[in-house]
C-alpha cells in the first residue's frame, strides 16, 4: 500500500520534474538568444527542477527501502540481480544515473550564483541544466526498454 502510494507521487513528480527541466533549458535559451538578463524567474524555474530532483531522491530511496524490505536484503544482492538487465537497471544503473543528475544540476545552480553577467549565467543554466535532463531521459528511455 505505502509502496504503491510512494510509486505513484515519484511518478507524478517525475512529470513536474521533466516539465521544470524543459523550462530551464527553453528559458536559457531564450536568454541566450534575445540577450536578456538573468531574473527571478529564470532563477525559480531551476530551483524547481533542483527541488523536484530532491524529492525523487528521497521518493526514490523510500521505494528502493521498501522494495528492499519485501525482498530481506539489498537488490544487488538479490542472485538474479546481474543476470536480469530490468532488476540491474533498478537496482544500480537508475540510482546512478539519477544522482549524478542531481548532482549536476546542483553543480548548475552554484555556478549559476557564482557567474557575474546573465550571458554566462545562462550558458551555465544551459550546460548543467540540459545534461542533467538528458541523462533523466536517458534513463527513463532505458526503462522502456
Amino acid at each position: 500500500m505505502i509502496y504503491s502510494f510512494a510509486f505513484k507521487i515519484h511518478i507524478l513528480i517525475s512529470s513536474i520534474t521533466l516539465l521544470a527541466g524543459i523550462a530551464c533549458i527553453v528559458l536559457s535559451s531564450q536568454g541566450l538568444i534575445g540577450k536578456r538578463e538573468y531574473g527571478r524567474h529564470d532563477s525559480g524555474v531551476s530551483l524547481a527542477f533542483n527541488v523536484a530532483l530532491y524529492f525523487q531522491l528521497i521518493l526514490g530511496s523510500l521505494i528502493y527501502y521498501l522494495l528492499r524490505s519485501a525482498l530481506e536484503g539489498p537488490l544487488w544482492e538479490v542472485p538474479d540481480t546481474q543476470n536480469d538487465a530490468s532488476l540491474r537497471f533498478w537496482a544500480i544503473e537508475h540510482i546512478a544515473l539519477m544522482i549524478f543528475a542531481l548532482f549536476l544540476t546542483q553543480l548548475g545552480r552554484v555556478f549559476i550564483k557564482k557567474s557575474v553577467g546573465s550571458y554566462r549565467k545562462f550558458r551555465a543554466s544551459l550546460f548543467y541544466f540540459g545534461t542533467s535532463l538528458i541523462l533523466i531521459l536517458f534513463s527513463v528511455a532505458m526503462a522502456l526498454f
